[in-house]
């Protein structure tokens, strides 16, 4: 009696055992339906959600570029310092800035407008026992060469490199004073002062007198190192060589002590020279955007 009601506690327990297994086959059944049904909804919806983003990101690429499409013009500021190559050649480096426009006229030659203004300085002791400083300011027209852009393959480049010469005026007032009494010795202009035809070295002086800077021609030499921060603005470095068509740039012509003024103001090394040493900031002008 006892042995066949085990067997029936046994049997009622595997019935019970078979109905949760199979409950449990359902449930899993039922769980991997809903599932199923969701990743085959995830993947129906995700390409085209993609698709969407993707297009939208296209888009927002587009009209961006649209915007930041880059003209043939910029606008430079630039700062530095001066260095004189001429009789009083003993060093004074002395602060100069300016500002210049330029446009692309071809792929890698553009035209540029500068306009500069400092001083100039400098000193010798042997013979002259004199320093000067120099006033200017100077205009100038330069037809400029980027050799990336006209040799590289590359669209967008990290780097310019630009030479460059041109012809300019230059405007300016030297006084040369006593290295130990700071006493006024020489100087390029005063109340007799004329000025001669623009780009002769000497003739005869007309107009009102008391000029108070001479004009003389420039020719600027140089080169250019830009690293583009972004499509539109780029950071620089400078070097600027000016020949000038005078011998008073120091007021100071020739071994000479006299005056360099009107005749007198050339000697057998007509023509002084300078550098300019300058950190440049160029912004790049965008193109409207087209609508």
């Amino acid at each position: 009696m006892y042995s066949l009601f085990s067997k029936r506690i046994a049997m009622v327990k595997c019935i019970e055992n078979q109905d949760i297994l199979i409950f449990l086959l359902k449930i899993h059944q039922h769980t991997m339906k809903h599932i199923s049904l969701i990743l085959l909804i995830l993947y129906g919806v995700s390409p085209s959600v993609y698709g969407q983003k993707h297009n939208n990101g296209q888009l927002h690429k587009t009209v961006h570029n649209r915007k930041r499409e880059i003209s043939r013009f910029a606008f430079t500021a630039k700062g530095g310092l001066t260095q004189f190559y001429g009789e009083l050649n003993e060093q004074t480096m002395l602060g100069s800035y300016g500002l210049g426009f330029s446009g692309r006229v071809s792929k890698g030659i553009s035209v540029g407008f500068d306009y500069s203004a400092g001083k100039i300085g400098g000193q010798k002791q042997t013979f002259f026992n004199s320093y000067f400083v120099t006033e200017y300011n100077a205009v100038e027209v330069t037809a400029r060469w980027n050799l990336t852009k006209q040799f590289s393959r590359n669209k967008d480049d990290l780097f310019d490199v630009i030479v460059y010469t041109g012809v300019g005026v230059i405007f300016f007032n030297a006084n040369a004073y006593d290295l130990d009494t700071n006493e006024l010795l020489r100087f390029s202009n005063s109340e007799t002062s004329k000025r001669n035809q623009l780009f002769l070295r000497w003739g005869n002086p007309r107009g009102r007198a008391g000029i108070k800077k001479t004009h003389e021609r420039i020719i600027p030499i140089g080169s250019s190192f830009d690293y583009n921060l972004t499509d539109r603005l780029k950071l620089g470095m400078d070097f600027r060589f000016y020949l000038v068509r005078t011998d008073k740039l120091d007021a100071t012509s020739g071994q000479r002590l006299i005056n360099p003024e009107e005749g007198d103001s050339y000697s057998n090394t007509p023509n002084d020279k300078f550098s300019l040493l300058s950190v440049t900031v160029t912004h790049c002008f965008a193109k409207p955007g087209r609508r």
